[in-house]
């Protein structure tokens, strides 16, 4: 079980399930973001969440090219979420650092911006990390990655503007894109993958900020013309209520419910520092999942109504997530 080994991960996870232990529980299920708190405010910002727009950047960024870690393409990708992030009054911020890796030492940089409380001085409140990566797979063919990478880029940029420009709140969200997400080997082996992410975890626990990250919410692979959210078996519980119960409850349940199964992927960081953390991922992508990690990734096999699908999602389950953070 991941983090179990850690104790700092299994401390955080007891204080996180404390308040249940002690009878002071959260109602998800069946009214997942209406109970007791402003359905139609939900459904209003929700609303805001342009799919247009998100499939424009998502074009811009396959016109890009290939986008791995270390590449032109990457800068050109950073500077994209950078001039994104200013445009909806955001601070972007460069975090950049040297990976060591298969391939050599590579430059690598997350690019991230704080959407803070109101009210919040002293910078005490809770915090949600909204992420994705936004590097592709480094391969000896031509790759875009329209559905890994490309789109959950553009989604998050989308939820960023909406976030940005919602009503108060007493939670600061985190938005967060990931370089070197992807193996720079043919396949996934530890620890040749998540150097973004696990970098940003490691500057949280030296800067002290990791102690008030409630949870982490991961966009992978959101773009598949047939999206249907896998089940994934490290995303904690309470997340996946949140989220599914939002769809279900909202007309979108046939987005969710996939197949269930184990995904590593960056949320893998945060669960190992003791963070509950979902990975909100169709990884079903074509038939046998054929299309992941080919040059098949592309923007036909995507769909702007998938991005408005999880983009709505995202948004209708997020309060319920505020309020849990809020216990």
């Amino acid at each position: 079980m991941i983090g179990l080994a850690n104790p700092r991960s299994a401390l955080r996870r007891l204080q996180n399930v404390l308040p249940a232990l002690l009878g002071i529980t959260s109602v998800v299920a069946a009214c997942a973001i209406g109970c007791g708190g402003n359905t139609a405010a939900a459904g209003e910002l929700a609303d805001r969440f342009d799919a247009a727009r998100a499939w424009k950047l998502l074009e811009e960024q396959v016109s890009i090219g290939a986008r791995h870690a270390g590449s032109p393409g990457a800068e050109r990708t950073r500077v994209l979420i950078e001039r994104e992030l200013s445009a909806a009054g955001l601070k972007p911020m460069r975090e950049a650092f040297t990976a060591e890796t298969p391939a050599g030492s590579i430059e690598m940089a997350n690019v991230w911006a704080r959407i803070p409380a109101s009210d919040d001085p002293q910078g005490e409140s809770p915090v949600i990390v909204l992420g994705s990566h936004y590097d592709t797979k480094r391969v000896s063919f031509p790759f875009v990655g329209a559905n890994d990478g490309g789109s959950s880029t553009a989604v998050l940029l989308e939820l960023a503007r909406v976030l940005a420009s919602g009503p108060a709140r007493k939670v600061t969200y985190h938005i967060v894109f990931f370089d070197g997400e992807e193996s720079l080997r043919p396949y996934w082996e530890d620890p040749d993958n998540r150097y973004g992410s696990r970098h940003h975890v490691d500057r949280l626990e030296r800067s002290g900020e990791l102690e008030r990250v409630r949870y982490m919410v991961l966009l992978d692979m959101v773009g598949d013309r047939d999206l249907r959210l896998t089940r994934d078996t490290y995303s904690g519980g309470e997340l996946v209520d949140a989220f599914f119960e939002a769809a279900r409850a909202n007309g979108l349940g046939r987005h969710v419910n996939g197949a269930r199964m184990p995904v590593k992927d960056d949320h893998q960081s945060f669960l190992e520092a003791g963070v509950e953390s979902i990975d909100l991922i169709d990884f079903e992508y074509g038939p046998q999942n054929s299309w992941w990690h080919t040059a098949e990734d592309t923007l036909d096999k995507c769909s702007q109504e998938s991005l408005a699908a999880i983009g709505r999602i995202v948004l209708l389950g997020l309060p319920q997530v505020e309020r849990l953070a809020l216990r």
